[in-house]
């Protein structure tokens, strides 16, 4: 009996079991076996398709960051609320992506910053690069709240973005070591009021009469 066509694989379906595959390992622990077999793709498909393993670690975090790290930044950039809010939402929206049973525990960039799970220098780069362009994201969304009158003319926007971005880090270590929600949760609002926010307890007041859960149950 002849054999069957073997089943193509989409290369954004193949690249997206590979991220998988490295944000659960790391780069030294996976190997193109691994990968191979993840993806569904024969190693010399891989290859013909995205390059050696390093061209496929670098790809997996750039598709990590737009796929993940992009829409949540660009709503928090858009500043469409209070800063607290926005803040809420997309600190929040990093404690869902850890608790994710559907993904890896914790956050794929954070990992490999804490592990140091990336393989060569040039990939150390491009994760301290990912880094510095999340930091300037979250300043920006910081500075739109001193011009709009949210924080103090006065606040240092190097030192609020800096304890907002530790926030990030922190809560996908937290989740990854087997914090609760309830636990980030608490860690997020302890934070938010530790920025220089205008009238914040009128603030606080506001938003806590609103239902705005930050974790999906």
């Amino acid at each position: 009996m002849p054999r069957g066509r073997p089943r193509k694989v989409e290369a954004k379906d193949a690249l997206q079991a590979v991220m998988l595959a490295f944000w659960q390992n790391g780069y030294s622990a996976t190997s193109m076996t691994d990968l191979s077999e993840v993806s569904g793709m024969a190693k010399p498909g891989l290859y013909a398709a995205f390059g050696d393993k390093e061209a496929l670690f670098e790809k997996a975090l750039l598709h990590y960051f737009e796929t993940y790290a992009g829409p949540v930044f660009d709503r928090l950039v858009a500043a469409r609320k209070h800063v607290v809010a926005d803040l809420r939402d997309f600190l929040g929206a990093v404690a869902d992506l850890t608790m994710d049973p559907n993904t890896p525990s914790g956050c794929f960039l954070v990992n490999a910053l804490v592990d140091c799970a990336y393989g060569t220098d040039r990939h150390r780069e491009l994760v301290l690069g990912l880094r510095d362009s999340r930091y300037a994201m979250i300043r920006e969304r910081l500075l739109k709240a001193v011009s709009s009158g949210e924080f103090a003319a006065d606040a240092d926007l190097d030192r609020a973005a800096t304890f907002v971005d530790g926030q990030f880090s922190a809560i996908a270590i937290l989740g990854r070591g087997g914090s609760s929600k309830n636990d980030l949760k608490t860690f997020i609002e302890t934070g938010l009021r530790a920025l220089p926010i205008l009238n914040g307890e009128q603030v606080f007041d506001e938003l806590a009469s609103v239902d705005r859960p930050i974790l999906r149950q």
